[in-house]
């Protein structure tokens, strides 16, 4: 099989046309996937009819898969993958109904070999919205003012699994989930292993402060480059249709989910994440 590459947005995605997941793929191809993903930052796969193993083979074509650390979203039969709903709940809290994945972030960066890339895949989606965002994090740093730069170049962030300051509450972990992910270090500019590229790796929701730096300014530092990574050009928003399969590189990307729909209508999405390196 051979396929189209067509972007989405000048700075960030592209979508992948003439190929079904479901038919056998060669490595080539599957090399020249996984350099699609590094030079578009998110692909898009439309009108696939994918069940659970099909949608994991199809993952599995951009690496292994990683654990994810809620054990609570994931399916018995195929425990790579987790489900995403707007029924979710806090079972190891207190029960509420969470809407996951609201606001910017990039995926288990509080762990020492966070995920290097995530797929999202539709199974059931709203009338109107409940759309996904991604931001391209490696042009941001392409943008950045010389000052900011120079200082984010040697700056190390402590990624905690939910910062005091976040923008919103991620749900609790049960006692051998906190034992698996304790806080980690990770450059705040970091190298694409295949590009060779920077990128602004940051996390709202898990970076409470930067190595050498007091809280109150890390904080201040942490949106300026949150703002700067999220301009209207460096961002790409979808528009969930059925069938859709969506990957995203994490190491130059955040993204978030939007609430701008009839929460009565069920949103229902297959979720799994591809193990990546450590950051440099």
């Amino acid at each position: 099989m051979k396929f189209e590459i067509r972007k989405m947005t000048e700075n960030i995605g592209a979508e992948i046309v003439g190929l079904d997941l479901t038919k056998p793929i060669d490595d080539i191809l599957k090399t020249e996937l996984n350099m699609a993903l590094a030079e578009n930052v998110v692909l898009v796969f439309r009108g696939q009819d994918l069940t659970r193993p099909q949608f994991r083979d199809a993952v599995l074509l951009f690496g292994p898969p990683k654990y994810q650390l809620l054990q609570q979203y994931l399916f018995d039969d195929t425990p790579e993958i987790g489900v995403v709903t707007n029924r979710d709940k806090d079972t190891a809290g207190d029960g509420k109904v969470l809407i996951r994945g609201h606001t910017w972030h990039t995926d288990h960066s509080n762990e020492e070999y966070p995920a290097k890339a995530t797929a999202l895949y539709s199974v059931e989606i709203p009338d109107e919205g409940g759309d996904t965002m991604f931001c391209n994090c490696q042009q941001a740093y392409a943008e950045l003012p010389d000052e900011i730069r120079a200082k984010v170049d040697n700056l190390r962030a402590i990624h905690t699994y939910n910062s005091r300051f976040a923008p919103r509450q991620l749900p609790k972990r049960t006692k051998d989930e906190e034992a698996r992910s304790p806080d980690v270090v990770h450059p705040v500019a970091r190298t694409h292993p295949d590009t060779g590229e920077k990128a602004i790796y940051v996390n709202p929701i898990r970076i409470e402060q930067f190595e050498g730096m007091e809280i109150e300014e890390s904080q201040v530092l942490l949106n300026k480059l949150i703002d700067l990574s999220t301009k209207a050009h460096l961002v790409y928003r979808h528009k969930w249709k059925l069938g859709d399969l969506v990957i995203w590189d994490n190491r130059q990307a955040m993204h978030q989910a939007t609430k701008d729909y009839d929460m009565s209508q069920f949103r229902k999405l297959y979720r799994m994440m591809v193990e990546g390196d450590r950051p440099v």
